[in-house]
């Protein structure tokens, strides 16, 4: 094994022992919703991402919430025309979530590129003003060229960040 290999391999396990872990905050006032409740899903805001993490994200991120929603018994609808648009009043009597993927960086050499990206979701309930939730999941990953490119790791990024923001909503929904 060549110095580049060896010093590569230093560097991701550097990286796998600094792995993101999301943060959570949860408001004094929040509550799981009660069984059978409707959640609404806004779109994701983006920010100067690439288009495959931009759809993949959402895309997954809605698959696995509604795949994980049954055995809560919530039903997860898509809100397609974002919150600008719904009656504030009729806001504020819903639960729903909200979205942002932001601070996308990427970073090549001749050799390896390195990817980050910050991404936020924020769970709102009736009867209160701002998120009683909030996960918080800077994500980065690291490469070389020769074992992977780039649209393979921003397809891995998304996967993992909707994987991830997906399970811990629906872990604080049920109350875990």
């Amino acid at each position: 094994m060549g110095a580049k290999h060896i010093k590569s391999l230093l560097i991701l396990l550097l990286l796998a022992g600094c792995a993101a872990v999301p943060s959570v905050r949860k408001d004094a006032s929040f509550t799981p919703p009660s069984p059978q409740e409707t959640i609404y899903v806004v779109p994701f805001t983006t920010i100067m991402v690439p288009g495959a993490i931009e759809e993949g994200v959402f895309d997954l991120f809605v698959d696995t919430l509604i795949a994980g929603g049954k055995p809560l018994e919530y039903e997860f609808v898509i809100l397609k025309e974002g919150v600008s648009s719904a009656d504030p009043q009729w806001l504020s009597e819903h639960p729903y979530v909200t979205g942002e993927v932001f601070g996308y960086v990427e970073e090549s050499g001749c050799c390896s590129t390195a990817i980050r990206l910050k991404s936020r979701l924020q769970f709102h309930q009736p009867g209160s003003v701002g998120p009683t939730l909030t996960l918080d999941y800077p994500r980065e990953t690291f490469f070389e060229h020769d074992y992977s490119t780039v649209e393979a790791e921003r397809k891995n990024l998304a996967e993992d960040v909707a994987s991830t923001l997906a399970t811990r909503l629906l872990s604080a929904l049920s109350g875990r």
